[in-house]
């Protein structure tokens, strides 16, 4: 027996939000910052819960319950705001001598990456979903598989360059 499980991908969203910006909410120094991820963090989970009900009509329906509209792509860009924020943070204080050996750098790589990829070709592969014929694209539905497998490689760049004295660190 088959069973929908959109509704767990939809559910997931926020807490995906939640967890990569709580990331971000420990890198940040500024108390302007940390507020603006708790804010996001609530907004964002007000809008997709909207989001959820919208393309839901009757939501009792799990076998026919539909994925966000807006939601993944809201989440995208609001991650990539946060890696373009912490970079920016990041070079106004200079605090780190090279970046390249700096693990949360590549993570923010990767993530920023991943996300960008996501923003620039989801609405593609949304708007070919929605024909009535259905249409190969080719090669071109490999590339978020591509660009989550370099995410995953800078995820692993950065977690060899981090430092096992910081490693389980309170």
């Amino acid at each position: 027996m088959h069973q929908n499980n959109l509704l767990y991908f939809n559910i997931a969203i926020p807490f995906y939000y939640s967890f990569l910006s709580g990331m971000f909410y420990f890198k940040f120094s500024s108390i302007t910052f940390k507020r603006f991820l708790i804010a996001s963090m609530i907004g964002f989970l007000i809008f997709t819960v909207w989001d959820i009900l919208k393309s839901n009509s009757q939501l009792h329906d799990l076998h026919n319950h539909r994925a966000v509209l807006f939601a993944k792509t809201v989440e995208g860009v609001l991650i990539i705001a946060l890696v373009l924020l912490f970079f920016y943070d990041i070079i106004k204080s200079l605090q780190i001598p090279n970046l390249l050996t700096f693990p949360f750098f590549w993570v923010c790589s990767g993530l920023l990456l991943y996300y960008s990829s996501f923003i620039f070709i989801a609405p593609v592969f949304h708007y070919t979903a929605t024909w009535k014929n259905s249409f190969d694209l080719g090669i071109a539905n490999t590339i978020p598989t591509l660009f989550e497998i370099l995410c995953a490689l800078f995820f692993s760049i950065g977690i060899y360059h981090f430092s096992t004295a910081d490693y389980a660190k309170q």
